[in-house]
């Protein structure tokens, strides 16, 4: 496995990464303003930013089995710990930029993650006031029993 290979590989994550939080970054504000065209465009985006990081993975994982690195082995934690031996070096720093922008991504989609569960519990109760209640417990079917609590009837029915 060559040095420079691999830094120009782990260069290319840190770049990514970069994308990435670009990305999520306007995802964030997308979904704020509810932009839903430029949101569509983001998750093309992001789609193919998160493909070629995961590319990137593959091909960093296989270099580093080819290198005799084990399998189980190769992620960047066990990466650092091999590469940093000989103590603070260009790829520990490498390595260090890449998880800090890792936990960048991280963070930030998580926040995209809470806005999208807030909008859709938002919706989800918009909706519940246009349907109406949805509770019909102690009412009574045309055959004289109750009905469950979790059952509607169509106002056509009532």
């Amino acid at each position: 496995m060559s040095n420079e290979g691999l830094q120009q590989l782990l260069d290319s994550d840190r770049q990514l990464l970069d994308s990435l939080a670009e990305v999520l970054l306007a995802e964030k504000n997308s979904l704020e303003k509810r932009d839903l065209d430029q949101l569509s465009d983001l998750l093309t985006r992001k789609q193919n930013v998160l493909a070629s990081i995961e590319n990137n993975d593959h091909i960093r994982r296989k270099l580093l089995v080819q290198a005799g690195v084990p399998a189980g082995q190769t992620n960047l934690q066990h990466l650092k710990r091999l590469l940093g031996k000989g103590g603070q070096n260009e790829f520990t720093a490498l390595l260090d930029s890449i998880e800090s922008r890792l936990q960048q991504c991280r963070e930030l989609s998580e926040t995209n993650s809470i806005i999208v569960h807030r909008s859709r519990l938002n919706t989800q109760r918009a909706l519940g006031i246009l349907r109406g209640p949805s509770t019909l417990a102690g009412l009574y079917t045309s055959h004289g029993s109750t009905l469950g609590g979790s059952e509607q009837r169509d106002l056509g029915s009532a």
